[in-house]
């Protein structure tokens, strides 16, 4: 159902909001954008469609100008009643805070198509992932576009973007400076921001912890030179370090303090002016503080871009930007320097407001090569390591933080240039520079990397350094003439590798660092060349093949990142699901027949982000079986991926489906069900012991009425009930005997059990017996899926000699299951076969009654 996100977020009986419905779409479409105070300040940009809102959250506004991509977060669905709301959302409930209208109107669409409604015509460019319509509005006019960014890391994020048109500006726009005096939304903030900022002895509860190891009268400099790294070679595994992702971005120090705010670069740069969109950010901070870390603009692919960033440093351009804040120095009156990394990270954790621009940068533990090896998968740059008891060292390079870069990159001092040759302008190539032991040393030249564009800019930046004379004490040869300048511009270079005597080959020019001091520009002397503490743990463990290409079953299977770890605390990769669906492929695959899949993707394993997909795509094999099949809610015919054989279980499994869910009907009987699932659904403060009384109290109703039916854990934290029902009925004839059986449960266990569906208003100690899973097209993990959790838990068949005190859902798991099916077989059989004679069934428990 569209509202049903939208209903499990709220009480009605706390907020305003309205519930709601869905409704029919009417000729004229109209849309609405909501101001509204939370957390931080945002619009709510909401659009008529399929009889409910569908929504973006834009944290800056929208805007007039095309040049703006404002970033547009899509949220839940929410009801058409909606677009008129306007006041307080009590604090405790979801999005508390105040609401008020921007802005209101009719849109549809630019194209129109003869015959569809400008309904089904938007309907049908967001499954496309590409809206463009014309707002009529009193503020917004025109036409714009929402555009859904590709491979972001942000499953949900868009772009919002004007077209060019008689209602676009050329200048900067800021949909602040066009909201009403009056505005309750606006009364609302300053009324906020004014209230003292929290204790926090109260706020922290892990502070008191540390208090010893707090400086109460540390002196702060004008400014903080940050702790920097040294470089090694190859990623490891050490119980005594933590990793983190090595950003491509600049480093900045933000210093939010006394009410200001202040954010600059390693070497004292202001950033405020630069970056406005952060400092305005951290102004939404609780805390004092000064925190440590990276700024990283984001491209049109969701990776981090430094070119993007520069964009924005130079011309203030409106590009997705993240603050990655990775460390605390200073907190409400102390410092924080002499505590260890883990205590500092976990301070900062607990202090920090985070919101779309402001992060905090997690880490790992221990398993650095792994990380290493997701972090080149993803396209990142390396990763920094460091010690786990390591203390901040204001400006120091220390061996307690190491950086390992997937491709070879250093700075260089660009201390000169040759003259051009042939058709080249501006200059030949730089000459490079970079301090041993406090003295300037040739360390090459590099020439390519260049476009005509760069050498302008690089020679117009060079202009005011040139002087007489060289900055080496040595003076380097050059193949054409050079002219030297002040050593003050800072080069990035990758290389393929550095000579014994510090030159470095094939180097080539990537960009100018002006974030960085070129005192700071040092080769490392001291770093020595195996470090106890580094040395890499072997494992007994056989890993898989990275890539490989196998033959299973009568295909040819491309198999990729097999060493990917996708249960990190499990030490679980890849190719170890792959080749534990393969085990137990006869086992799972008559479940899986004839069967339409939704897919639950988890490309970068179970801490990453996870996306459904429905529709196959493109690129998918054509020996995959695919099934159309019509979609009511989607007003469309959806491609299903039918898994009926090994090869099609090992490309699934590739695509990052860790579980397997099916539908409980199969082709070509999809509006018959073959069997009923009682789901014993436990809330927050139940026990596993709570839900085994709850399935034997079902076993009991079954009994009763002579029904058979068959236990198995979710995998998670419930148990599932399966009935076999033959595909002889319809979908609604087996959901309301489920709400038959659900209710004589319920009789049994009233102060355990509920059937109340909502989450606000369900007792947080009761176990919810639903039944809305025998819906079509709703899906459940198959039987013998595992499921994406720490341990690799599998959804196991139980006898119902097992369902018992001490049993508990993680004692079946990846290591396990294969061994269990070859004693046990497979319990889960009979789910398949004839089923219950439904009357019959319905007669017998009248007679009960």
């Amino acid at each position: 159902m569209p509202l049903e996100e939208y209903h499990k977020k709220r009480d009605f009986k706390a907020t305003s909001e309205p519930e709601g419905k869905e409704k029919e779409s009417k000729a004229k479409l109209k849309f609405v954008i909501q101001r509204h105070a939370a957390s931080r300040l945002h619009y709510d940009f909401r659009l008529e469609m399929d009889g409910v809102l569908k929504s973006w959250a834009v944290p800056k506004g929208p805007s007039l100008n095309p040049a703006d991509k404002r970033l547009a977060m899509m949220v839940e669905d929410h009801p058409y009643e909606y677009r008129t709301f306007e006041g307080s959302i009590p604090k405790g409930n979801y999005g508390a805070g105040e609401v008020e209208i921007w802005d209101e109107g009719t849109y549809e669409p630019i194209e129109k198509i003869k015959g569809k409604t400008d309904d089904l015509v938007m309907r049908a460019e967001l499954h496309k992932q590409s809206l463009k319509f014309i707002l009529h509005g009193k503020k917004l006019k025109g036409e714009f576009a929402l555009v859904k960014i590709k491979n972001s890391t942000e499953e949900n994020a868009w772009l919002l973007i004007k077209h060019k048109d008689r209602y676009a500006v050329d200048e900067d726009y800021d949909a602040e400076e066009h909201t009403s005096k009056n505005s309750k939304v606006t009364a609302y903030l300053q009324e906020k921001s004014s209230k003292k900022k929290m204790d926090t002895t109260e706020s922290l509860k892990h502070y008191k912890n540390y208090t010893k190891a707090l400086s109460l009268d540390r002196k702060l400099s004008d400014f903080i030179r940050p702790m920097l790294c040294k470089t090694i070679e190859k990623p490891f595994d050490d119980k005594d370090w933590a990793f983190e992702i090595k950003w491509d971005g600049y480093r900045a120090i933000g210093d939010i303090r006394n009410d200001e705010i202040r954010l600059y670069s390693r070497n004292g740069m202001d950033f405020s002016k630069s970056f406005k969109k952060i400092a305005d950010a951290l102004t939404i901070q609780k805390h004092d503080m000064i925190v440590d870390g990276e700024i990283v603009a984001y491209d049109d692919k969701g990776k981090p871009n430094f070119q993007w960033l520069q964009r924005i440093a130079e011309k203030n351009t409106d590009l997705v930007l993240i603050y990655q804040i990775f460390d605390l120095l200073w907190l409400n009156g102390h410092s924080t320097e002499n505590l260890s990394y883990l205590q500092r990270k976990e301070l900062l954790k607990e202090a920090l407001v985070e919101n779309e621009i402001i992060r905090y940068h997690d880490h790992i533990l221990e398993k650095g090569k792994d990380f290493f090896q997701a972090a080149e998968n993803m396209g990142l740059e390396g990763i920094i390591a460091k010690k786990a008891d390591s203390e901040y060292k204001e400006n120091t390079r220390s061996s307690e933080w190491l950086k390992i870069k997937i491709h070879k990159s250093d700075e260089a001092v660009i201390c000169g240039f040759t003259e051009p040759k042939g058709s080249r302008k501006q200059f030949g190539s730089l000459i490079l520079g970079k301090y041993l032991n406090n003295e300037l040393v040739f360390c090459g030249h590099t020439g390519t990397g260049f476009t005509d564009k760069s050498l302008k800019e690089i020679y117009q930046k060079m202009e005011p350094f040139i002087t007489k004379e060289s900055a080496f004490e040595v003076t380097p040869k050059t193949n054409t003439k050079a002219t030297w300048l002040k050593p003050e511009l800072i080069a990035e270079i990758k290389f393929t590798e550095l000579t014994k005597d510090h030159i470095y080959r094939h180097p080539v020019f990537l960009r100018l660092r002006e974030d960085i001091d070129p005192i700071d520009v040092k080769f490392d002397t001291d770093l020595p060349e195996k470090n106890p503490e580094m040395k890499p743990k072997t494992s007994t463990k056989k890993q898989p093949a990275a890539d490989r290409v196998k033959k299973i079953g009568k295909q040819q299977v491309t198999l990729t990142n097999q060493n990917k770890l996708y249960f990190p605390e499990d030490d679980i990769t890849k190719g170890d699901v792959i080749d534990y669906y393969q085990k137990i492929a006869k086992f799972i695959l008559p479940h899986l027949k004839n069967r339409p899949q939704s897919l639950n993707r988890f490309p970068n394993g179970i801490e990453g982000l996870s996306f459904y997909q429905k529709d196959a795509d493109e690129h998918t094999p054509d020996w995959v079986t695919l099934q159309k099949i019509f979609s009511e809610s989607n007003d469309k015919y959806i491609n299903y991926i039918i898994c009926n054989d090994k090869e099609t279980l090992a490309y699934l499994n590739n695509l990052g489906c860790i579980e397997l869910n099916i539908w409980t009907s199969h082709i070509p009987k999809v509006d018959y069900p073959d069997y009923l699932v009682l789901d014993l659904d436990p809330s927050e403060k139940n026990t596993f012991e709570d839900v085994i009384e709850t399935a034997l109290a079902v076993k009991e109703v079954l009994d009763k009425a002579g029904i058979v039916g068959y236990p198995k854990t979710s995998g998670s934290s419930g148990i599932h009930i399966y009935i076999p029902m033959g595909g002889k009925y319809t979908y609604d004839q087996v959901k309301d005997f489920g709400h038959v059986l659900m209710q004589l449960v319920q009789q049994e266990l009233p102060e355990l059990t509920t059937l109340e569906r909502s989450l606000q208003k369900r007792d947080k100690n009761k176990i919810y017996l639903d039944y809305l899973q025998n819906r079509r097209a709703q899906t459940l993990a198959s039987v013998y899926s595992l499921r994406p959790k720490p341990g690799a838990p599998v959804s196991a068949p139980l006898d119902w000699k097992e369902v018992k005190k001490g049993l508990l859902p993680t004692d079946f798991t990846i290591h396990n299951m294969p061994e269990r099916l070859q004693e046990k077989g497979d319990l889960f059989k009979p789910v398949l076969g004839k089923g219950i004679d439904l009357l019959k069934t319905i007669k017998k428990l009248e007679n009960l009654e």
